[in-house]
């Protein structure tokens, strides 16, 4: 497992910065370094895959986080000053970044399968202005003790499991896709609209008897006599997924049934992926006896028709 910070090893992407000369030495270029740009291999089959999809759509895509160094003159022992580029992610909408770690894969073959899929399923469908800075690959990703699937970060997307890849089928794959646009998305939102957004988060609140508004993200609804809420479905509440579900022991009660309700980002991100997909006859179809999310997914949809041209402006 490596640290975000922590990982120093050679890239396998020389960059023009950092270039050797005849003695096959380092030498400074004296010039600023756009650390971002990939060279081709054209002997490597995954290397030049990968230029490939750089010099068609600008997106770096990477399998090690240190992608590239520089020669930096000579110390007061005369040895040579190389600066290592390692890729800083920043944070998320999710989680704070100290809390990742991952592992980088090995296996090229799966490297393989990870670039294929971003070639087929999400770099040709991203909206224009919001792509990541990068993609980087991954075995494993995870946030404390959550094994996850995707980090979309301020300067780039950790994107993990690339040795399921081979075994998914094509369904599963334009799930995954959807995910990783539908974080993008997201991530514009909740970084430069978050203003907008309360009004969609508050269609997801209750009003008791007393007149309280309890906004019910993170709510835990329970099959119980002392449930605050209504033992209801999710979709009662304008979710389409939960934070969690199962059974919890209440006193006096003995375990019942029980399920939390999603945070604000995951409530975000299932209607954002649903707006995306674009399909409001079936959606409605779904969902016409429940209100609540007939009037987020309409909210939404016109909040991202709205600001896709100047989230691309802001952007570019």
């Amino acid at each position: 497992m490596k640290n975000l910070i922590g990982i120093l090893l050679l890239s396998l992407f020389a960059l023009a910065s950092c270039h050797d000369d005849e003695n096959g030495t380092l030498s400074p270029s004296n010039v600023d370094v756009d650390w971002y740009v990939i060279k081709d291999n054209p002997n490597d089959e995954l290397d030049h895959l990968i230029y490939e999809i750089y010099s068609k759509y600008k997106v770096p895509v990477y399998y090690n986080d240190t992608i590239g160094r520089e020669y930096r003159g000579l110390d007061a022992n005369g040895d040579s000053i190389i600066y290592y580029k390692t890729l800083m992610l920043g944070y998320s909408i999710e989680q704070n970044v100290t809390s990742m770690k991952y592992t980088l894969s090995e296996q090229r073959q799966d490297i393989l399968e990870g670039v294929k899929f971003l070639e087929e399923y999400v770099i040709p469908f991203q909206q224009k202005g919001m792509k990541p800075r990068c993609f980087l690959l991954v075995e494993d990703l995870i946030f404390s003790s959550d094994q996850i699937d995707l980090y979309y970060g301020m300067s780039g997307a950790v994107v993990s499991r690339v040795a399921e890849l081979k075994e998914m089928t094509r369904e599963d794959k334009e799930a995954f896709g959807l995910r990783i646009r539908g974080s993008e998305w997201a991530h514009a939102l909740v970084n430069n609209y978050s203003k907008e957004l309360e009004y969609f988060y508050g269609l997801s609140s209750v009003v008791g008897e007393d007149g309280k508004v309890t906004d019910m993200h993170l709510q835990d609804v329970q099959q119980s006599s002392s449930s605050l809420f209504p033992w209801k479905d999710k979709k009662y509440y304008g979710f389409l997924s939960v934070d969690e579900e199962g059974e919890k022991y209440v006193m006096f009660q003995g375990f019942v049934k029980y399920y939390r309700c999603p945070t604000e980002n995951a409530d975000l991100l299932d209607f954002v992926m649903e707006v995306l997909k674009d399909d409001w006859d079936v959606f409605q179809a779904e969902y016409s006896d429940c209100p609540i999310i007939l009037d987020k997914y309409e909210y939404l949809k016109k909040l991202m028709e709205s600001v896709r041209d100047e989230l691309v402006e802001k952007n570019n």
